[in-house]
């Protein structure tokens, strides 16, 4: 496998993870419970940041070489600078409903899920498109020489959330996965 293939993968690895927490503290709050506010504003915050800046534009670089090799597959799969763009309009309407919830005004609980489970549902197939279609026809179709152009194409080492030096912003987000993880880890185990 390509290791910019991989590393992409890896990312949406963890991306996943990351909505699969949101989508508990989702089901808190549609449960009428406290959700973790804290915890919510760190995914979203993430999401506003890394994917727009990193994943992204490395994965527009590979579909641009997938278009020139396998223009009939690239077409089918569209244009993925709009799917990203439209990724991120998600976000930030999620992010603003967020605001509103957090500043107490009046926002219907159905209309806050729902923005939620937009972002989270929009999320979901976008990273399955690509982990089923475009790596798959992007490896089938890419040459050494390409791969080796992309090569380049690593994580940065400052990956706020998953790299060696988590930012203070994403620090207790971090530790609450972590943690969950470990509860899921070890409630799978004693059974």
């Amino acid at each position: 496998m390509p290791e910019a293939i991989d590393v992409l993968r890896r990312e949406h690895r963890d991306l996943t993870m990351l909505l699969r927490a949101l989508e508990w503290q989702v089901a808190e709050f549609e449960s009428c419970n406290q959700p973790d506010y804290d915890v919510i504003g760190a995914v979203l915050d993430y999401f506003l940041s890394f994917p727009d800046v990193y994943h992204h534009p490395r994965e527009e670089l590979i579909f641009a070489k997938l278009r020139d090799r396998d223009p009939r597959t690239a077409s089918r799969i569209g244009d993925l600078r709009i799917a990203h763009q439209e990724l991120a309009a998600r976000a930030r309407e999620f992010a603003d409903a967020l605001r509103v919830v957090l500043n107490e005004a009046e926002l219907p609980r159905a209309a806050f899920v729902g923005w939620a489970r937009g972002f989270i549902d929009l999320q979901r197939q976008h990273i399955e498109m690509e982990e089923s279609t475009l790596f798959p026809a992007a490896e089938k179709a890419l040459t050494a020489k390409d791969w080796t152009d992309l090569r380049a194409l690593k994580t940065p080492q400052d990956d706020a959330l998953f790299g060696e030096q988590v930012g203070h912003r994403f620090a207790q987000l971090r530790a609450t996965i972590l943690g969950w993880q470990a509860e899921d880890q070890a409630g799978s185990t004693g059974q």
